[in-house]
């Protein structure tokens, strides 16, 4: 033994309680200070043990854990189950064994599995609807896109008293994966499954829905509508071919109405007819059956719209080019209608000013020119209703005339008492067709 170490022993043991008991703190403080430094500041790492468990699977998971001696957290943010990194993969493997976690769908499987003595047909019809749907949704979960499904089926029930069985409808409630979209096919495709597993259902019947309610895909176009469209592009596509070159690019447009045969229709025609042979005059006879395939053209409607001022001509020449681009056929009722847009109205020029404003004008020269925006020294304590200042502007008027009438008595030098008469005529006759204007005028000559 070193004899630095004999001598440290020989002073602890000489020394007294106290110091003993300071001594061994001394040594113990500073190594549990270390310990627990180094835990604070390397925490072991919890992961999620399984996401999106219902309040019930929780439940039962963490009272697993507690007899497992399985140490757990749960998130403040979402309040998942948390297990030491190191443990997580044992924690869900002795989970497994004890049939954990259980989904609602899981519960709900084994109480139809239980035996029920004593249920009656409706709850063995209900037992019976809710296992296709959870079969359904498990064949549809296989689809690459889809995270999870559910399906709801409404079947009806099929009565004695009823000449045709009422359908069957489902709809079908899919969330996607991450960044994962339905293609058509895909949706037809679930659509098909559905109907294809349950009795008296139409794939028109079953709806796919998205978590935010959109419909996804939508029913299927009839084989026949579908026709109708791609001809109706296609003849419009075109007409447009041979009118654009003509009109120019963005002058014209072509809409083309189709109607096609709903139905095959097959014609027979016998024809009796009688040939010489030998002096003898035998009858034959002909049999013409004509067949008009489902689909075929039974009509063409067309309205070309030229985006200019055509004349007569053009809208003649622009209705044959149409006829002869679209193939039409004027015995079964095809027709082509063109119309062109009327030139724009060129713009009104403001009217005249009226000769009766005359008077309010020229009196409005004489009143000293006051701009209404211009800033005053104080406001008004009074201001006058419009129907005072009709009644100011009568009064002036007034006293203009009654001050004219005594200029004609006594008329000055030079002064034009005719003009003034037939001023004082006029304004009279405005103020009385518009006493708005008088009564503005009255208010400029007030603030001035």
């Amino acid at each position: 033994m070193p004899g630095w170490l004999s001598s440290l022993r020989d002073a602890f043991v000489e020394a007294s309680p106290v110091r003993r008991l300071l001594l061994t703190l001394l040594v113990v403080l500073p190594l549990a200070a270390l310990g627990a430094a180094y835990v604070w500041f390397n925490p072991p790492q919890y992961r999620v043990l399984y996401a999106q468990l219902s309040d019930r699977a929780s439940g039962e998971v963490i009272a697993a854990l507690e007899q497992l001696d399985i140490p757990y957290r749960l998130s403040a943010a979402d309040g998942s189950i948390e297990v030491p990194a190191g443990q997580l993969h044992i924690a869900r493997y002795r989970l497994a064994a004890r049939g954990l976690p259980r989904s609602d769908a899981d519960v709900q499987d084994e109480r139809d599995r239980a035996p029920s003595f004593g249920a009656s047909s409706l709850q063995e019809q209900q037992r019976f609807q809710r296992a296709l749907e959870k079969e359904l949704a498990r064949s549809i979960q296989q689809l690459e896109p889809v995270e999870l499904a559910r399906v709801h089926l409404a079947l009806p029930r099929v009565s004695p008293f009823l000449r045709e069985a009422p359908p069957a409808t489902a709809a079908v409630l899919v969330r996607l994966r991450p960044g994962a979209t339905l293609s058509a096919e895909q949706v037809t495709t679930i659509q098909t499954l559905v109907a294809a597993s349950v009795p008296r259902m139409q794939r028109s019947e079953v709806q796919v829905l998205d978590p935010r309610g959109v419909l996804l895909g939508g029913a299927a176009p009839a084989p026949a509508q579908s026709q109708r469209l791609a001809l109706e592009h296609d003849l419009a596509r075109r007409a447009l071919a041979v009118l654009t070159p003509w009109a120019g690019e963005g002058r014209v447009h072509v809409q083309v109405t189709a109607t096609l045969q709903d139905s095959e229709t097959r014609q027979t025609v016998e024809r009796v007819h009688g040939v010489a042979v030998g002096g003898t005059r035998p009858l034959e006879k002909t049999v013409r059956t004509t067949r008009v395939p489902q689909g075929s053209v039974q009509r063409i409607q067309a309205v070309v719209v030229l985006g200019f001022d055509a004349s007569a001509a053009e809208i003649r020449r622009a209705g044959q080019m149409a006829g002869q681009a679209l193939g039409l056929v004027p015995a079964r009722g095809d027709r082509v209608s063109v119309y062109a847009l009327p030139a724009p109205a060129a713009t009104a020029a403001p009217p005249a000013a009226q000769p009766a404003d005359a008077p309010v004008a020229e009196l409005l020269k004489r009143i000293p020119e006051v701009r209404p925006d211009a800033p005053t020294t104080a406001e008004p304590a009074w201001k006058p209703s419009p129907v005072m200042l009709v009644v100011l502007a009568v009064a002036v008027l007034a006293l203009l005339a009654l001050a004219l009438r005594r200029a004609r008595r006594a008329p000055a030098r030079g002064a034009p008492v005719d003009d003034f008469d037939a001023l004082l005529d006029g304004v009279r006759n405005q103020v009385l067709a518009d006493p708005r204007v008088a009564a503005d005028v009255v208010k400029l000559w007030m603030r001035a």
